[in-house]
């Protein structure tokens, strides 16, 4: 059975009504797309809401999994703020504790998915790659905990957060405390969810192939349970040192884009009135 990760997309359209604030559902559930191939999520949200549509942050992060013929399909379903001027029609119902989301079972399978269930076949074309992962931004005492890449890597010798890909199945928070566990020795309790973003290119992987490649990134925040010196737990993968680097040196030690934007969070919450930069 070939297995089969993706992302879905969902608005949280809500109208400030004092007391009793209001969420836009159309069909019964909130608005919502598949993110295509090379696609950001506020450009998904925008294809279906219109291109004035202001995405914000991310709310939510849910997961369901079924098979369709013979697919294993694992979906993961990513609720963000979203405000239009002109809503779509639909039922406006109270906020509640639940997130009104489509059924799995209606996300229907496209067939431009299945390419990136297709073996390579020439060497020279690319292969259709979507990876979902997840990273933690983890302060203690004024540092960052800051993973630094391996030669398996692309980046030898660059700084990132701890995290990684989400295996097939899992729940993207689950992935990331096993990750920065493997990655860090660290065990660690997500705290809230921070942004999600989305890069597109073409290049090698570590293993030669030519990939189209698609990384979708949650970044969430993250606490230890006891703060203590980092070890590499899996010797031998992406990750050959683990460091707390303090927020005031980090900047000159090479960070890599998403550990960019993981310094922005954690300096953002560390001095209160100064967001992150807009991504």
């Amino acid at each position: 059975m070939r297995a089969l990760q993706r992302v879905a997309v969902h608005a949280a359209v809500v109208e400030e009504c004092g007391a009793d604030d209001r969420l836009l559902t159309v069909d019964g559930s909130l608005p919502w797309t598949v993110l295509a191939h090379g696609e950001t999520p506020t450009a998904a949200l925008r294809r279906v809401l219109g291109e004035h549509a202001q995405v914000g942050g991310l709310l939510a992060v849910h997961d369901g999994r079924r098979t369709q013929g013979d697919v294993d399909l694992h979906t993961v379903h990513l609720v963000l703020a979203v405000s239009v001027a002109e809503p779509p029609a639909g039922e406006w119902r109270p906020v509640g504790a639940e997130w009104p989301l489509v059924a799995d079972a209606l996300v229907a399978l496209e067939e431009a998915e299945l390419r990136r269930t297709a073996p390579a076949e020439d060497p020279d074309v690319p292969v259709v790659r979507q990876r979902l992962a997840c990273y933690a931004v983890v302060v203690a005492d004024g540092s960052l905990l800051l993973t630094r890449l391996s030669t398996t890597t692309p980046s030898p010798g660059r700084w990132t957060l701890p995290g990684g890909g989400v295996d097939h199945g899992e729940h993207p928070i689950a992935a990331v405390v096993r990750e920065v566990h493997e990655e860090t020795g660290m065990d660690v309790v997500v705290t809230g969810l921070a942004e999600i973003g989305a890069e597109h290119f073409t290049g090698r992987s570590p293993r030669g192939v030519l990939e189209d490649f698609h990384a979708v990134r949650i970044l969430v925040t993250a606490t230890p349970v006891e703060v203590k010196v980092p070890e590499v737990l899996d010797v031998g993968g992406s990750t050959d040192l683990a460091q707390w680097i303090p927020l005031s040196e980090t900047e000159g030690v090479g960070l890599v884009g998403v550990a960019q934007r993981g310094l922005a969070i954690a300096l953002s919450e560390n001095s209160p009135g100064t967001p992150p930069a807009e991504t």
